[in-house]
């Protein structure tokens, strides 16, 4: 009986599969299992059990009613992923994009290129269950990884702030009973070292102390001829210790802090004629004319506390912690030729809060309930400008930015579950947010400086005073049904809401700008197959997406502003997984078909030149329309040992970075593929050696693609070339 249902599912998923343009979304599990990924392995020849904590109770992905994709702290330190801009590589639903010194996410089409002071991500990022706006040390916390778990669609009831496209939870390993620790050192071409330590310290059955860390250096992948220099290097150090304590019965605490420093380089842009292609022929060296630099201090303090003995079996949960950063970041800002040089010097200093009180009812019971309480509050100084490097205002600044900012949101949620039995459970669930932006300061103008000479020295000084108090409930229906216990089918409708803002090029007064608000419906399927040997994972959404919020660059002196609701678009699309077994050989397959488009009849917008545009039925950016990763591995034995040859890659088609769809914005269709050898002594055992190509094709892909209208340039940035290298890792 069993069977026969698990052959008709499969066979209902490829028939819906392959006859609807219009779905799906998919689960995928990370490869091989190990305690660190908390997952519950299996035998060799099976298909292990990783546990999630996406709806915020620890459950099996393969039973988790939500489109999510879940890798291992091992399975992404093999695969090199070690920042949330290299999980794009291996994940065909997330695309990141590098803006200068800082990054945005983009899940099903949906992101916030709004990286300003004002902007919000529409694609957060939790680390550990802290929110963070600015995008500065996302790279800083992957390492003594649990799992990282790609959330897709809106998490609007239980992980709010903003999740209109989804979320990317970074979990990382917590102190254990178990005295040990583990290592790695990992040497490559362009003078690659990195290192990664930890170390695991029980002080007795009520105290337990766990330290980890890395050192990540490389040289720069591009060498910038004018200024004699190198960029996009990378010099990252980062520490974490935490103290886990259960000082009496029902009680237990965690404590963590973690330091970030990054003193490098950074990112760095290619640049040609304004609405031009690049004319380069090596993407690897290119000029720049002033140097670039990003520094960034930061200290981060995590708690959570909970009691599970109250009342009624009630668990009583508080979270909270404060986060400091300190970043710093030149921008070479030069004309075309570097004619008039120029830099952009940026300075932020946010400050962020997050505190959580939520209770539950034991997850065990026929009705279960979660609900509680959200509070966020950033406060961030900004102390940039545009500053001219050559002619006789040298030193001095164009436009100067002095701005203080404060974000707050607040929100409230429950999110209650009905058990019919065995098989049925029906969800339900509800946030209301009260979001709040207040900026006070002002833009300076030099009109000497920007007359190159012409007008006398008057300044020009320009509020940037703004506020917005916005509010929004947003909620979730959902339904799944386990026929089997290897065998899911689910269908759930949820809301989200992304705050909106103001802005201004700073010449000009604020001007506001209108929340996102989306409308996704989802069904899936999730299941095993043939003694856990076979994993087949899909669903559908349809998304309705209203008050797209798009950025541009706009001139120094403009009266356009910077980001702009442009109207609606529909997105539907189809996602697929599938990990497959037999014997040593192991195939994965995750594929991603995506419809993003404006409406018809959204009309014309102004570009960052103030020229009125129509962008109707354009596609949304940083929406490929197919993507597809597959992996391919074979483990051999070879004496007392385990080799692993192992080749993957993704493929993506063609996008635009920009809502206007200009061929000078657009990323030509790709394909990257990554080797590895990996050798480990016996099963389980306590060292591994590995040897890797990664992009071995050494494909030029952008990191991104803009219209500089500050400049009157379009500048090009772009992901690793091919790097190779050995990794060797250990643990006690």
């Amino acid at each position: 009986m069993r069977t026969a249902i698990s052959t008709l599912f499969l066979s209902s998923a490829t028939i819906a599969l392959a006859c609807s343009a219009q779905m799906a979304s998919a689960q995928t599990e990370a490869a091989p299992q190990d305690s660190s990924a908390q997952a519950a392995s299996g035998p060799q020849d099976e298909l292990g059990e990783i546990v999630v904590t996406a709806n915020r109770v620890a459950s099996s992905a393969q039973k988790t009613a939500t489109a999510l994709t879940v890798y291992t702290g091992a399975d992404l330190a093999s695969a090199g992923v070690s920042s949330v801009q290299t999980l794009q590589t291996i994940d065909p639903s997330v695309n990141v994009t590098s803006s200068t010194g800082a990054a945005y996410v983009a899940v099903r089409g949906i992101a916030s290129t709004d990286v300003t002071e004002i902007g919000d991500p529409s694609v957060p990022i939790a680390r550990d269950g802290f929110f963070t706006n600015r995008s500065f040390s996302i790279g800083t916390s992957m390492y003594d990884l649990a799992r990282v778990e790609v959330l897709k669609g809106p998490q609007g009831t239980l992980f709010g702030r903003n999740s209109t496209g989804g979320l990317i939870s970074i979990i990382t390993q917590k102190p254990t009973q178990e005295l040990g620790g583990y290592g790695s050192i990992e040497i490559g071409n362009y003078d690659t070292i990195n290192v990664e330590a930890g170390a695991n310290v029980p002080l007795n059955d009520k105290v337990q102390m766990r330290f980890s860390g890395i050192s990540r250096r490389h040289d720069g992948y591009r060498t910038l001829t004018v200024i004699n220099g190198e960029g996009d290097d990378e010099k990252t150090l980062s520490g974490r210790a935490q103290i886990a304590f259960q000082p009496f019965e029902g009680f237990s605490g965690l404590i963590s802090y973690q330091h970030d420093d990054i003193d490098a380089v950074g990112d760095v842009a290619a640049q040609s004629p304004l609405g031009q292609m690049p004319n380069i022929a090596d993407e690897k060296r290119f000029p720049n004319y002033q140097p670039t630099f990003t520094r960034l201090k930061g200290d981060r303090v995590r708690w959570e506390f909970s009691y599970d003995a109250l009342p009624m079996g009630l668990t009583l949960t508080y979270a909270g912690g404060y986060d400091r950063q300190k970043w710093r970041h030149a921008l070479d800002a030069s004309s075309l030729g570097g004619t008039q040089l120029a830099q952009f010097l940026q300075s932020e200093s946010p400050r962020t809060w997050n505190h959580e009180v939520r209770i539950a009812t034991p997850q065990d019971a026929p009705f279960t309930f979660q609900g509680g309480y959200f509070h966020f509050d950033e406060k961030n100084t900004i102390d940039s400008g545009l500053i001219e490097r050559s002619g006789p205002f040298t030193n001095q600044y164009l436009i100067k930015f002095d701005y203080k900012v404060k974000t707050q949101s607040d929100a409230v949620f429950g999110h209650a579950t009905y058990k019919f039995g065995d098989t049925l459970k029906l969800s339900a669930g509800a946030r209301y947010t009260w979001d709040k932006k207040e900026r006070e300061g002002n833009a300076v103008l030099n009109l000497q400086v920007a007359s190159g000479g012409f007008l006398p020295p008057i300044i020009v000084t320009t509020p940037g005073n703004g506020s917005i108090r916005q509010s929004k409930p947003t909620y979730h229906l959902g339904i799944d049904w386990t026929p089997t216990t290897r065998n899911m089918v689910y269908a759930k409708y949820d809301t989200g809401y992304k705050s909106g803002g103001f802005n201004s090029n700073g010449s000009a007064p604020s001007v506001d700008y209108e929340p996102e608000n989306l409308d996704a419906f989802e069904i899936g399927t999730k299941n095993r197959f043939f003694d856990n040997k076979l994993q087949f994972n899909a669903a559908a959404f349809y998304q309705i997406y209203k008050g797209y919020q798009a950025s541009q660059t706009t001139a120094v002196i403009s009266t356009g502003s910077g980001t702009f609701n442009v109207g609606s678009a529909k997105i539907y699309g189809v996602e697929a997984q599938m990990i497959a077994l037999l014997g040593g050989l192991r195939l994965d397959l995750n594929g991603t078909y995506l419809h993003a488009n404006f409406d018809d009849d959204v009309g014309s917008v102004r570009d960052g030149a103030g020229v009125s545009r129509d962008i109707s039925g354009n596609r949304l950016p940083n929406a490929p329309r197919l993507s597809v990763t597959a992996g391919l591995q074979y483990a051999i034995p070879v004496g007392q040992g385990t080799l692993t040859p192992r080749i993957d890659g993704k493929y993506s088609s063609a996008y635009y970075y920009s809502v206007f769809n200009d061929p000078d914005t657009r990323q030509d269709r790709y394909a990257t593929g990554n080797l590895s050898l990996t050798w480990v002594p016996e099963v389980g055992g306590p060292l591994e050696v590995q040897a890797f190509v990664r992009n071995f094709t050494d494909a030029r892909v952008y990191a991104n693609a803009a219209r500089n209208f500050v400049s009157g340039v379009n500048t090009y940035q772009f992901q690793p070339p091919r790097t190779y290298g050995g990794r060797l890792s250990f643990r006690f």
